[in-house]
């Protein structure tokens, strides 16, 4: 995503921007045996949450931007199925070849996927997550996704709370025991029957966040999404 000033609804799409990739029904067949994989493997996780962390979700919450790490995807769908199964999620996916099977999974698990990415279509993603919060989908955001660094917080998150005003509901998921990929973002994957402790912190009025100033909206929120995360392999300089 660009800085907000780029982000404008109602700018034109830019001409740069190509359409997302699409699975062929071979890989479509391949994704569904995949799903059904990843579907049990996740139900086989022990999720654990605080209660009172769990509260600021049973409390009413009109449709929020959700923003976690991207090697933390893997438990998000399970999380909303347990937990949340009355909401409805959306999530950013790059529109890259590799985006395209993500997006197809998260289909399969019940999550919309809007395709885009801030090396391709940002403008027009940018517009389908304003309309998705509109028509009551939670917006799902990985700020340092879809190529890294890691644990690097881009705008496109911050400009995105400040344009809808929503809720902002920060997730991590800490693990006790998970292999790690040995991908720009090392993604975690969790072992079964392992134990991950989810963790929430929520931001009420997304509009007002950090006196509506993008730069400063994006170090609160990094400072607050790394407070609850755990990374043993990550040290800040």
């Amino acid at each position: 995503m660009k800085e907000q000033q780029n982000l404008d609804e109602s700018a034109p799409a830019s001409s740069g921007a190509t359409l997302p990739k699409k699975l062929q029904w071979q890989q479509r067949c391949v994704l569904s045996v995949l799903g059904g994989v990843i579907r049990l493997w996740a139900r086989t996780l022990r999720l654990h949450i605080r209660a009172e962390e769990q509260a600021l979700i049973g409390e009413p919450l009109q449709p929020a931007v959700w923003i976690l790490w991207h090697n933390r995807l893997f438990v998000a769908p399970e999380f909303f199925r347990r937990f949340a199964p009355e909401r409805k999620a959306s999530a950013i996916i790059s529109a890259s070849n590799d985006g395209a099977w993500l997006a197809g999974l998260f289909e399969q698990l019940g999550i919309k996927p809007i395709r885009g990415s801030r090396h391709g279509r940002a403008i027009q993603a940018f517009r389908d997550m304003l309309r998705a919060n509109r028509e009551g989908y939670d917006l799902g955001v990985t700020p340092d996704g879809s190529r890294g660094p890691m644990y690097e917080m881009k705008a496109g998150a911050a400009t995105l709370a400040l344009r809808t005003g929503a809720p902002i509901v920060l997730m991590s998921y800490n693990f006790s025991r998970a292999w790690r990929l040995k991908s720009w973002d090392r993604l975690y994957i969790p072992m079964p029957f392992s134990r991950v402790e989810v963790r929430l912190d929520r931001i009420e009025d997304g509009k007002n966040l950090a006196g509506g100033d993008t730069k400063q909206a994006v170090v609160l929120l990094r400072k607050r999404l790394m407070r609850i995360t755990e990374d043993d392999e990550y040290f800040e300089a």
